[in-house]
């Protein structure tokens, strides 16, 4: 018990910009105690807007810079061949002028300026990063090796065969750094009471403990189904290929999944701004039928009742991965099991839906 109450070991990831990793630890035992399920929304959209510079490519906003960011990449903006400082007053697009203008030093960062397309937007973007990683600011363990594209914020996601060619591809693990969006989609399996096998009322949960061996939140409790969103893929072929994967779920269910819209937040972290937009998918489990994993991601799962989740986001918020706990939340406030007496319901709904463009 005591253990799973601690802090992870992935604190880094649950840090504000300005917090020490001490202070971290301190107010995850603050807000396991709390008691509200406000907390776990809160955690995840805590930011300063104006203390982030937009980055731009041409006019278009890709993505936002902190100071730590902004500081290492000082030669580069002298140099002003790999990126550049923009004034907001020089600004064609309202929304990067907009964006521009309430950031504390009233100017936005263009990457590439001169490139002439994609590719060689990418290949500027790639030695930024280099030199990050160069500098320390990026840890050299935590690179992919893997590419994801980058659209202008207007653009929202844009999945395979949408027709629409990325302003840039950037290693994934740099784009918490550079403030870029990211996708990915969860699926809440659930079941319902054999005592009242009429009823559509979720009794229970199958939820997710990440593996140990996992890079990032190692050991802490997720969704049955989760994963980040590739652009080689649809969201519906994503979900399909997580289920199988991750849980081994046979194709009747897999068929039975239904998309359930949306979780979105924002909030900072020493790394950057974290952007993430969610797919949520409910999918009701036969009786009887236990997930199995196949990947290796996941510890194991268990199938727990609906007044234990809600006990546990409430008492040991720190065990959940924190964005799993927002769309756990989503899922039992959609089904009314979380009542509008909960204490900052309008604000707890609010929240889930951020806006993040």
């Amino acid at each position: 018990r005591e253990r799973r109450r601690s802090a992870p070991d992935d604190v880094d990831a649950f840090c504000g910009a300005g917090e020490s990793e001490g202070e971290c630890v301190i107010r995850y035992k603050e807000e396991a105690g709390r008691g509200e399920l406000l907390a776990a929304v809160q955690r995840c959209n805590s930011y300063a807007l104006r203390e982030f510079t937009p980055l731009l490519v041409g006019d278009e906003q890709v993505g936002w810079l902190n100071p730590t960011v902004l500081e290492a990449l000082t030669t580069q903006l002298a140099v002003g061949r790999a990126c550049e400082h923009v004034e907001a007053s020089m600004l064609r697009s309202e929304a990067a002028a907009a964006a521009a203008g309430q950031c504390e030093n009233g100017f936005a960062v263009r990457i590439a300026p001169g490139a002439s397309g994609a590719k060689e937007r990418s290949e500027f973007a790639a030695a930024l990063v280099e030199e990050l990683v160069e500098d320390g600011v990026i840890p050299r363990s935590k690179l992919r090796h893997e590419l994801q594209d980058v659209h202008p914020f207007s653009a929202g996601f844009v999945a395979a065969g949408g027709g629409v060619a990325p302003v840039l591809r950037m290693e994934r693990a740099s784009m918490i750094y550079f403030g870029v969006p990211s996708y990915g989609v969860h699926v809440n399996g659930w079941v319902r009471d054999p005592r009242r096998p009429s009823s559509r009322e979720p009794s229970a949960m199958w939820v997710a403990t990440r593996s140990m061996s996992k890079a990032t939140y190692p050991g802490l409790l997720d969704q049955m189904v989760a994963g980040g969103q590739p652009t080689a893929l649809t969201f519906d072929e994503n979900v399909r290929k997580e289920c199988e994967e991750e849980a081994s779920l046979p194709p009747e269910v897999i068929a039975a999944i239904e998309p359930a819209g949306s979780v979105s937040y924002r909030y900072a972290t020493p790394k950057g701004l974290s952007t993430k937009v969610l797919m949520t998918h409910d999918v009701e489990m036969p009786q009887g039928l236990q997930p199995l994993c196949s990947d290796g991601e996941v510890e194991q799962f268990r199938l727990l009742p609906i007044a234990e989740v809600l006990r546990s986001l409430r008492e040991d918020l720190p065990v959940w991965k924190p964005n799993s706990a927002l769309v756990a939340i989503d899922f039992l406030v959609r089904h009314r099991l979380v009542s509008e007496s909960e204490p900052g319901y309008a604000e707890l709904v609010r929240l889930l839906r951020q806006r993040v463009s």
